[in-house]
């Protein structure tokens, strides 16, 4: 195997040699190019000085020609000579003509393409291999191509070059299939079909790039959406988006939950799934723009998904978020039949097993993520127009925290400005204008912080005090976010006081747990529903325990109630109250009473 500095395409075969052109020296594309495998991997593409040549643009002077072996493929990157003449840049078949006086051929068959890595999951399986081609645009894309999209005639694959940029030669389709099926570039690399940790946490693979690891790049049939797109620097996100938080308690936690998806993994709190925040209250009041700036971590402003999808959609979207952050706005856009489902699914990290086309079971998809949504009323009572009740567990994995009702709606500090609105609008502003680096930088400092992520995850969670179990779940994603506030302002990242993320978390957790009331769910759900029966069928199916007939005066019979499918009795106890006594038979049938 290639050490990764070393000029991938080497001894590559199909690439051209040193007696094609190009637009700088070879060292020049192949390091130059974003995302290929040297040390200068995570280099910032705009170093890049590689200047590509319009197929419409004939440069000047061309005098030397390449050195042609027939038959056999050739990849131009410049402008070449044939026999005096000029050809366009691109991967050529030089072959001969058939018949008794065969003739030499030159079939263009694409604009500029490589290939430099063989790539294979971590099993051997799911092979493909790394493509590196010139876009009209002139900026170099790299694309890791499955080898199963080359089925059939392999329309699939050249879709999606032509999707991307790629220039075919419609008539010589089946001379790109042959140039990929001879590919074995010697260089190696690990295909990686979900964002996320690989490697036992030492990579994190994006759509665009790796960080801590060149050599594992993200694999899949069509060239992925990329939600982690980056405007603006560090230092300006930093002061014009994260030190604003400051004093916003509500900004902090949803911050510090944009931070806290990828130490799921890190401080092993799951190996699987992760938790959601909820954030209620009015509308208008600053809860769109508090899950604008936890998005800001990761991406732009489209990185704030809504509720309006299936559930089939938005467990695409948290596979392809994986060991990130997902963002949904407005609950009450989701259909109440299927939230509930869909909360376990988000929170547990696995969606429906799917069957393939010809039979067997399809991988499902898999991930870890922090939720962090928003809406004007809760789980509980968007379920509840539908007669669905919430569970325990639904409860647990979607915590609600009353986010409009602080000092100016969702914030507390204004830094300057003369409301809530004109704060709101210019955190909006900010968050357009930089965004998307300190979700990458989280990850490069992780990667270099030699603590114990478990270790301090424990000593978090016992800071956060609980009573029961539901209680113990949700203080540990309290605690993991409070952790994750507090790394980033360590990684300095934040600009925030050393313990403002975790008083801040600690703050909310307790306003979660006054919101929630105390006792378990399904404890307050049973003791809701026997107070709501005995409020509307009181004396109709109760009546008094020690209660004589000889009460009533006369022998008037209306005068005593009727109890009809009696449930049970009450009792006074001479203290202002009633005890009510509820039948075996009617315990037995809850529905009843819940």
């Amino acid at each position: 195997m290639f050490e990764l500095d070393r000029k991938i395409s080497e001894g590559t075969e199909g690439i051209a040699n040193d007696t094609a052109h190009f637009n700088g020296s070879l060292e020049e594309i192949i390091q130059g190019t974003e995302g290929t495998l040297s040390t200068e991997d995570l280099q910032d593409p705009s170093s890049f000085k590689l200047e590509a040549i319009s197929p419409h643009h004939v440069p000047p002077e061309i005098s030397a020609e390449p050195e042609i072996k027939r038959p056999g493929f050739m990849v131009y990157d410049d402008w070449f000579l044939i026999e005096g003449h000029q050809k366009q840049p691109g991967l050529y078949w030089h072959g001969f003509t058939g018949g008794q006086e065969p003739k030499p051929i030159d079939i263009w068959v694409c604009s500029p393409i490589h290939s430099d890595a063989i790539s294979a999951d971590e099993l051997n399986e799911s092979f493909g291999l790394l493509l590196r081609f010139i876009q009209p645009f002139g900026t170099w894309r790299e694309w890791a191509m499955p080898m199963h999209l080359l089925r059939g005639n392999g329309d699939e694959m050249r879709g999606e070059l032509l999707n991307l940029g790629v220039k075919i030669n419609l008539d010589a389709k089946k001379y790109l299939n042959n140039w990929l099926m001879q590919q074995n570039p010697q260089c190696r690399i690990t295909a990686a079909s979900s964002t996320g940790w690989h490697s036992d946490g030492q990579s994190f693979v994006m759509p665009n790039k790796t960080i801590g690891g060149a050599n594992v790049r993200f694999q899949s049939e069509y060239a992925a959406h990329n939600d982690f797109i980056q405007k603006g620097d560090l230092r300006s996100w930093r002061e014009q988006v994260a030190l604003r938080c400051s004093g916003n308690p509500i900004l902090l936690l949803s911050v510090s939950a944009a931070f806290a998806a990828p130490l799921l993994l890190k401080a092993k709190q799951q190996t699987a799934g992760g938790g959601g925040i909820h954030l209620i209250g009015k509308s208008s009041h600053g809860k769109t723009t508090a899950l604008q700036v936890a998005a800001s971590v990761w991406g732009g402003p489209n990185y704030v998904r809504t509720w309006r999808a299936t559930a089939n959609g938005l467990e695409a979207t948290a596979a392809a978020l994986n060991d990130s952050l997902l963002v949904l706005d407005e609950i009450s856009e989701c259909d109440p039949r299927e939230i509930g489902a869909i909360i376990y699914a988000l929170a547990n990290g696995q969606g429906k097993q799917r069957a393939k086309r010809n039979g067997g079971a399809r991988d499902s998809f898999r991930w870890r993520t922090i939720i962090l949504s928003s809406g004007e009323r809760t789980l509980s009572a968007h379920m509840q127009e539908v007669g669905q009740k919430i569970k325990a567990g639904q409860e647990v994995r979607l915590l609600n925290i009353p986010a409009t009702d602080r000092t100016y709606g969702v914030f507390d500090n204004l830094h300057g400005l003369s409301d809530g609105r004109a704060f709101a609008d210019s955190m909006k502003q900010a968050t357009s204008l930089f965004y998307g680096s300190s979700g990458p930088a989280f990850i490069e400092n992780l990667l270099k912080d030699k603590d114990s992520f478990p270790e301090i995850y424990a000593e978090f969670c016992d800071l956060f005090p609980t009573s029961d179990g539901v209680e113990s779940r949700a203080a540990g994603l309290f605690a993991l976010i409070a952790l994750a506030g507090e790394k980033a302002t360590e990684y300095g990242l934040t600009g925030w006081q050393e313990g403002e993320a975790l008083n801040a978390i600690l703050e909310l957790f307790n306003s979660w747990r006054n919101f929630r009331g105390q006792g378990q769910t399904e404890t307050r759900q049973i003791l809701q529903g026997i107070r709501h029966f005995i409020d509307r069928h009181g004396d109709s199916r109760f009546s008094g325990l020690e209660q004589a007939r000889a009460t009533y005066q006369g022998d008037n019979i209306d005068q005593r109630p009727v109890v009809r499918d009696r449930a049970g009795y009450w009792k006074d106890t001479q203290q202002g109250r009633f005890t009510y006594l509820i039948h075996q038979h009617s315990k037995k049938r809850p529905r009843d009473l819940i």
